[in-house]
């Protein structure tokens, strides 16, 4: 995989993280598969990718609970693919956390998958990011700027990632890129935790009146990485919810 331009999606083995994956092997990027405990979707993604184009793809599973976890994983990666074109952080953790209920761990958890991993990975990847003049993108959340009720440490841990998109994308340039997409709704949880009622409300917030599809996440990514003059920013992808 060292031929192609290489491409490192994050939470990649469902939802939004998947459709990322494809999208970019069909644009002909080669795509590293990281997942944590979606082994099973993820193995199915690669052997549906593998189908499509033989050498193309490589999982890598990794908790990142630790800066030692990052690094060990990181020099495994390594051992495997020298390059890297495009790192997507896109993994997170999304749950709420009302303030009578909240507690530390709950913080350090939200914190670590949706900023600390990111800004960590970044750091561990910056040299084939460098060699490449890559770019990293950040996934947000459109709704982080004013506030998500009952969601706030997921809202904190949010904007601490746009934070530092922000001010990594002074201090990386000229070479690498960072910037952040901020999406709307797109899915669904899982669970079938919305009623229709509060689906409604939702959709009518929203000035095109759906919600969104991960395509239109995937495709967002994909102009961030061919858009090489863009950098420092988060861009929002929400079906106008938020003006």
């Amino acid at each position: 995989m060292d031929k192609k331009k290489v491409v490192l999606v994050t939470g990649a083995g469902k939802r939004i993280g998947k459709d990322i994956s494809k999208y970019f092997h069909n644009k002909g990027f080669d795509v590293i598969l990281h997942f944590n405990k979606s082994s099973k979707e993820a193995e199915n993604l690669k052997k549906e990718l593998l189908s499509v184009r033989e050498d193309s793809c490589i999982t890598f599973q990794a908790d990142f609970s630790s800066k030692t976890s990052i690094n060990s994983a990181i020099e495994g990666l390594l051992a495997r693919n020298n390059r890297l074109d495009v790192l997507i952080n896109n993994a997170s953790s999304f749950y709420a956390t009302p303030i009578e209920k909240a507690e530390e761990q709950d913080w350090m958890n939200l914190l670590d998958t949706n900023a600390t991993i990111p800004f960590f990975l970044i750091k561990a990847l910056k040299p084939l990011l460098e060699k490449s003049k890559g770019c990293v993108i950040n996934i947000s959340d459109s709704e982080v700027e004013k506030g998500i009720s009952q969601f706030s440490l997921y809202a904190a841990a949010k904007a601490a990632l746009e934070s530092f998109t922000k001010s990594l994308a002074k201090e990386l340039a000229p070479n690498i890129r960072v910037n952040a997409l901020a999406p709307g709704i797109i899915l669904w949880p899982d669970a079938n935790e919305i009623d229709e009622e509060v689906k409604a409300e939702l959709i009518n917030q929203t000035s095109l009146r759906r919600i969104g599809e991960p395509k239109d996440i995937s495709s967002a990514a994909y102009m961030l990485y061919k858009s090489t003059y863009i950098t420092g920013q988060v861009i929002k992808v929400d079906g106008g919810r938020s003006i």
